[in-house]
């Protein structure tokens, strides 16, 4: 509802720009990605937790749906994208923000065979674009190639409506001698509603700044829409030396939403 007041009284792009500069002055801000008015993905309530995205390591052919609590600005969405850490990625820890080597902790890449569901509600033609992924194995046989972004183009969802997206995908597994006991994967998305260069024209949910999408006008910071693979400790325990663990933080390297994140046609790749 704050973000909605803001939008209503044109004062969103003033508060983005302070946020630019706060962060940018090295203040710490906590994850917001629970944050309802934000594109997420939707949680859920499961016989283990309640409001929660986590997802036994292994898993496969797990329904997830992305959220789209509203427009941009007042204007509809007309399209959506969606980049996943596939390929080039930012991996640390969240405890020490010390960079890691994913490849060290994980078996393949951190979101396996993501699919978008074949629904057409919303966005009339959904397409999906694959890329290079760490090796892994799938069926007997290793992978090399997988989906890196989803687009959903030709629709609309007005303001005053809910839209849901699911979308399919397997996780990985962790690797027995990594200390990590979570994973926190980090997904950017784009909501497009304008052709111009307006403040409407477009709601960026993105965790920091890439040198294409750098505009505080429309790029929200600070802010991952995210799943969590989480390490069977029973069947995969950690080692005594690990003690309690930690998590891991994956996500899109810039150049990589930059070149999978824009959608033709909308800013800014118009």
């Amino acid at each position: 509802m704050v973000d909605h007041l803001l939008r209503n009284n044109g004062i969103k792009k003033s508060m983005n720009y302070l946020l630019a500069g706060v962060l940018a002055a090295g203040l710490v801000f906590p994850s917001l990605a629970g944050a309802n008015p934000h594109t997420t993905v939707a949680k859920k309530n499961t016989p283990e937790g309640f409001d929660n995205r986590d997802h036994l390591e292994g898993t496969s052919g797990v329904l997830n749906h992305f959220r789209i609590p509203h427009g941009c600005n007042g204007k509809a969405i007309r399209a959506m994208s969606v980049v996943f850490p596939n390929g080039e990625t930012v991996s640390t820890r969240t405890d020490t923000n010390d960079p890691v080597t994913l490849s060290d902790h994980i078996e393949g890449n951190a979101i396996r065979g993501p699919k978008p569901v074949q629904d057409r509600d919303i966005f009339r033609r959904i397409e999906t674009k694959d890329g290079p992924v760490p090796p892994f194995s799938q069926s007997g046989s290793i992978q090399t190639t997988d989906i890196r972004a989803f687009y959903y183009e030709a629709g609309r969802l007005e303001t005053h409506l809910v839209g849901m997206l699911p979308w399919d995908a397997s996780f990985p597994t962790f690797k027995p001698e990594s200390c990590a006991v979570e994973l926190e994967v980090g997904i950017g998305i784009g909501n497009y509603c304008n052709r111009t260069n307006n403040d409407d024209r477009a709601d960026i949910w993105l965790g920091r700044f890439t040198p294409l999408f750098n505009d505080p006008a429309v790029v929200v910071t600070g802010h991952w829409s995210h799943v969590k693979v989480v390490r069977d400790l029973v069947n995969n325990p950690l080692d005594g030396a690990c003690g309690a663990g930690f998590e891991i933080l994956v996500t899109p390297a810039d150049e990589d939403i930059d070149t999978f994140l824009p959608v033709n046609g909308y800013w800014p790749a118009n």
